[in-house]
């Protein structure tokens, strides 16, 4: 991956190419997100750059060289991920990267480590780390990756160049689904509004066929507002099981009635997630008064809440069933 085929974060890749063209790159970064936007990528592109040797600094990378084709296939000895290992960072990989820091990249012009979900270092690990920030290795780039940065010591975050990375727009998204996974237009439209400005909700989405899912969805909650008997009594059986496909579902209608009275209010929908689905949202709107659409929000958000607190799920559900339909 390099710069030039990354989908967004043009502010972000600015600064990164003026420190490269000015050989300014700081020994550690710390790359702050919310989860699935890119952060990743864009600490891997920048390790091409770093090392790619087909292309001069003020350019993007070569992509034939030896470097960047090792880089692209994962087989690059002086790139390394450090991740997790069950809830956390642990020591070991923090001190197997302090030996190896000793030594002199195998192959690039520098090493570069990629730390992911850098906030799951326990406190041991941190402060092993702080420490090989505090005196850096020659030829030794450090990014840090976390969605959680102030569960990183102050100490640590001091000490690297902070680089803040944003929720993805709906069409920056839209537009990868459409070129890059061959999405119809108005499906990519729709998902990419429900995927809260992560590319790889987006793509989860996508491959999990969330437009059927999401219509199924929809279409129960008007035949509950509508008081159909049998859909009211499969209300709750219908939603599934598995705590994530609840919340996916409950998080369906907090979209829908958030669209309604953003409707409702403006008038407008050029900013609606379910935007593919003006009937529904349109007969939310016309039903409900502002106040009303505020308080079915408060409820499934309330539903969200206990689901993710491990509250009975159908006892959830049919109590927020009987609150919307009354």
């Amino acid at each position: 991956m390099s710069f030039r085929s990354i989908y967004g974060h043009e502010k972000q890749i600015r600064g990164l190419r003026g420190a490269l063209e000015q050989n300014r790159v700081p020994h550690a970064y710390l790359f702050s997100g919310m989860p699935g936007i890119g952060k990743k990528i864009v600490a891997a592109a920048l390790a091409k750059k770093l090392n790619c040797t087909g292309a001069p600094a003020s350019g993007d990378t070569c992509d034939v060289c030896a470097s960047c084709l090792k880089m692209d296939h994962g087989t690059h000895p002086d790139l390394v991920f450090i991740e997790p290992e069950g809830q956390f960072i642990r020591i070991k990989a923090i001190r197997d990267l302090q030996a190896q820091m000793q030594y002199n990249p195998l192959e690039g012009r520098c090493r570069v480590i990629i730390i992911d979900d850098a906030d799951r270092m326990n406190i041991t690990s941190a402060n092993a780390l702080l420490k090989t920030i505090e005196e850096p290795a020659a030829r030794n780039h450090l990014v840090l990756i976390t969605g959680n940065p102030s569960g990183l010591p102050r100490t640590i975050l001091s000490r690297c160049q902070q680089v803040r990375f944003s929720p993805l727009h709906r069409d920056t998204i839209a537009a990868c689904l459409k070129t890059r996974h061959s999405l119809p237009e108005g499906d990519a439209t729709m998902i990419a509004g429900a995927s809260g400005g992560s590319l790889a909700q987006a793509l989860e989405l996508a491959r999990e066929g969330y437009k059927n899912f999401r219509d199924r969805t929809l279409n129960d909650l008007i035949a509950v507002l509508d008081h159909d008997i049998p859909t009211m009594l499969s209300f709750s059986a219908d939603f599934g099981k598995e705590r994530d496909e609840v919340t996916k579902r409950l998080n369906i209608l907090r979209s829908c009635f958030r669209d309604a009275l953003v409707y409702r209010e403006t008038g407008e929908s050029g900013t609606l997630i379910n935007c593919d689905r003006p009937d529904i949202i349109t007969n939310l709107a016309r039903r409900f008064s502002g106040k009303d659409l505020l308080n079915h929000l408060r409820t499934v958000a309330m539903a969200v809440q206990a689901v993710e607190q491990n509250a009975n799920k159908a006892l959830t559900l049919e109590a927020m069933m009987f609150k919307l339909a009354h």
